[in-house]
């Protein structure tokens, strides 16, 4: 996630761990049945957000439980039919049962707000947008739009990962993550424009190229800020990684913060066009 080096290993083991995964994604989007994407992003949901929870709330076990529990409300209600209508009753009992979650254990005091606020905004977090994602595929050219969302996310990250290596010289965000460069940002907004205008061309011929543009460069952005806000999260927990389940990535947060961004962007994006 960090556009330094890093030793040949690891980056062999992200190669492999994309090897594996790529081609099941893009199984699932064009040629598997309806139900299995959807089921997969609510794998992947739920164990970010147990992976959220255990970093903000390591010795609360009531609010990891709600949190996990709250998340898969948030999603179901962005993706199950006619659920949208109660997505403000989900966000409204998130506010407050959340509080009340926090509550059952106040102590330590000094890190209740913390808690509190992590119980509010970690299921719409999570659950908000890998939400978003999955009812972007249920959509006309859904699998098309997921991997527009895709490259804007992963393909930008390996070239910022590759641009910084070879030329990053100034520091991006050097308190909440380091490694990170201007030169490699750069390189990964040049990756998710070439990704808009080629969707563009080929596999979404709704999305005119005066809207893959700017769209690119937005949502590609958004997908840097939100990587830089999962570093920011880990840095405040005091962890270097949110987890273990992909070998040489770390977590699934650790994968899935800059998609979770740009799948909100995409969300909104395809909502407003009503495409």
């Amino acid at each position: 996630m960090t556009p330094a080096s890093q030793p040949k290993s690891d980056l062999a083991l992200r190669l492999g761990t994309a090897g594996v995964t790529a081609p099941l994604i893009i199984w699932s989007l064009y040629y598997g049945p309806p139900w299995f994407f959807p089921m997969l992003a609510l794998i992947t949901c739920s164990l970010a957000a147990y992976e959220l929870f255990a970093m903000v709330a390591p010795n609360h076990a009531v609010l990891r439980a709600y949190g996990s529990l709250a998340t898969l409300a948030m999603f179901g209600a962005m993706v199950l039919p006619g659920a949208e209508a109660y997505v403000s009753a989900v966000v409204i009992g998130c506010v407050v049962i959340g509080m009340l979650a926090a509550l059952v254990k106040p102590e330590p005091l000094e890190d209740a707000a913390n808690r509190t606020g992590w119980a509010i905004a970690g299921p719409i977090y999570i659950g908000g947008t890998f939400g978003a994602i999955a009812e972007i595929f249920d959509r006309p050219y859904g699998g098309s739009w997921v991997i527009l969302t895709l490259l804007f996310s992963f393909l930008s990250d390996t070239a910022g990962y590759f641009v910084g290596r070879k030329l990053g010289k100034h520091k991006l965000s050097p308190i909440v993550s380091p490694k990170k460069t201007i030169e490699g940002a750069l390189g990964g907004l040049a990756a998710g424009l070439a990704s808009g205008v080629f969707m563009s061309l080929t596999l979404l011929p709704v999305l005119p190229l005066t809207h893959a543009i700017p769209l690119a460069l937005f949502a590609t952005a958004a997908g840097q800020a939100g990587d830089l806000c999962e570093s920011l999260i880990k840095r405040s927990a005091g962890v270097k990684d949110s987890g273990k389940v992909l070998p040489g990535h770390g977590g699934i947060l650790d994968r899935a913060d800059a998609m979770m961004f740009v799948s909100a962007v995409m969300w909104a994006y395809v909502q407003l066009r009503g495409v």
